[in-house]
């Protein structure tokens, strides 16, 4: 039944909050929802190991994303088909046969994501992420002090907080930690967590009700009322006038009470475009802290500690391979490890770099060695901008080629981890020719926002492959 087959489709891209694309393929992708009634949904798998790993291990998840996107309670039963389909009439009768009631139209509009109440929404062993298992390195470890320091005096000099990075390097991690720690030394604190994107459809849903009024009474006095306020990527409230008003006022609301707001992005408050200038000051009224990439040292005691949970044995060799490529963020690593745990499980496969290279094959879609990356950026950046590869990386200081040379420098630097002095090797310059060369174009950007749509339009162009 398309429908069904929609539906799974759908709740297996919520998945990925909680698991890695890799392992969603490798575990969820022949899993096939057959029967879907008012009170059961039944999956079919055509192997009798992977329906029990899939019930004792990851039952409570699939039910929770299931149920997340149905908006009703429904019983989750995997059955296997290795001998052939099983008997499925038991679930047959009261099958959906109409198209499912939105969710959106069962849900309490009135439900705002608090941690105590967020097991339809986030990782239901959300407890498990704490400061102890967070793995520290130089990359993060202004954030991970800023967040024990703010667990330790709410409400100081570091408030707001705002926690910026890329993707999949520990920014939610560090929310858990502080919302597990605040509650071990008082549960009797409030706090309330919500990602950016949700709380503006919440808001937006909700204020077309039709007693906004009663409504909006109800959602500030949830939000407006908390100890502890955590927005995870902020940077979605981004031109969304509505919802920027109702920020400013419960962050104003907040900061007047003494109470601690937590903020994470993908990026600083002056980087996020068409964000109003009075929420820019204040966010900038606190402690900004980073979270970069994480090196070679922080990568490889990752990996290890991910491993030893899994119960993986990596050799040196192999865990030096994974150190060295698997560059991008911590999702990522953990995604590769899973899956050479799944393999070695399932096949009893011995896990060698030969092993190693196809795993990160299918959860690293763009990896390859750094000087085929520079050699593509190099060869997109001269055929975009009418030059010569040798131009580029020349002596020749005329506009064009100038031009040329610190975008490719810029790019290289945002997809690779080398230094400014390896950067510089490329080009035959020094570090601080490097660093002025990316100062200059960082300048350019926050001046010229097309400039960004272009170095980003040709940033996708080198990682298509």
């Amino acid at each position: 039944m398309q429908f069904l087959d929609d539906l799974w489709s759908n709740v297996k891209k919520n998945m990925r909050q909680t698991y890695a694309e890799a392992f969603i393929e490798l575990w969820f992708n022949d899993l096939k929802l057959e029967v879907l009634n008012d009170t059961d949904a039944v999956f079919v798998n055509s192997s009798d190991l992977k329906c029990k790993i899939l019930r004792e291990k990851h039952l409570p998840n699939i039910k929770q994303y299931l149920e997340e996107m149905l908006g009703y309670t429904v019983n989750v039963t995997i059955l296997s088909s290795q001998e052939g389909m099983p008997d499925l009439t038991p679930y047959i009768e009261g099958t959906y046969k109409s198209e499912p009631v939105e969710a959106e139209e069962k849900s309490d509009p009135d439900d705002v994501i608090e941690f105590e109440q967020a097991s339809n929404i986030f990782p239901t062993d959300h407890t498990k992420y704490t400061f102890d298992n967070f793995i520290v390195g130089n990359s993060n470890k202004f954030a991970y002090e800023a967040c024990i320091a703010v667990c330790n005096s709410l409400a100081t000099q570091f408030n707001p907080l705002f926690i910026y990075g890329p993707s999949g390097l520990g920014k939610t991690h560090l929310l858990y930690a502080i919302n597990n720690k605040v509650l071990s030394d008082n549960p009797n604190a409030k706090i309330v967590y919500v990602k950016g994107e949700d709380f503006a459809n919440q808001l937006i849903e909700n204020i077309s009700k039709k007693s906004p009024g009663t409504f909006r009474e109800k959602f500030r006095d949830k939000f407006r009322t908390t100890d502890i306020l955590l927005i995870d990527d902020i940077h979605f409230i981004a031109g969304k006038e509505s919802t920027q008003e109702e920020i400013f006022h419960t962050f104003n609301a907040l900061y007047d009470a003494g109470k601690q707001i937590i903020l994470t992005s993908d990026r600083p408050p002056r980087e996020i475009k068409t964000l109003e200038e009075r929420l820019r000051t204040r966010f900038e009224g606190g402690l900004i802290v980073d979270i970069q990439p994480p090196d070679y040292e922080l990568r490889t005691a990752i990996i290890k500690h991910k491993a030893k949970l899994l119960n993986v044995k990596l050799s040196a060799d192999v865990l030096d391979y994974l150190a060295t490529n698997l560059r991008n963020n911590i999702r990522q690593i953990e995604g590769v490890v899973k899956t050479l745990s799944a393999h070695s499980f399932l096949n009893g496969a011995k896990i060698d770099i030969e092993l190693a290279m196809s795993c990160m094959s299918d959860v690293v879609q763009k990896s390859e060695p750094v000087n085929v990356t520079i050699d593509r950026i190099m060869e997109k950046a001269a055929k975009k901008y009418g030059i010569a590869v040798s131009d580029i990386k020349g002596i020749k200081r005329n506009q064009e080629i100038a031009y040329a040379r610190h975008i490719c420098i810029y790019i290289i630097k945002q997809m690779t981890d080398l230094s400014l002095k390896k950067i510089g090797m490329i080009f035959s310059r020094d570090h601080a020719t490097v660093k002025a060369s990316l100062n200059k174009t960082e300048k350019d950007i926050k001046e010229n926002a097309l400039l960004e749509i272009e170095i980003s339009e040709l940033i996708e162009e080198i990682s298509r492959r």
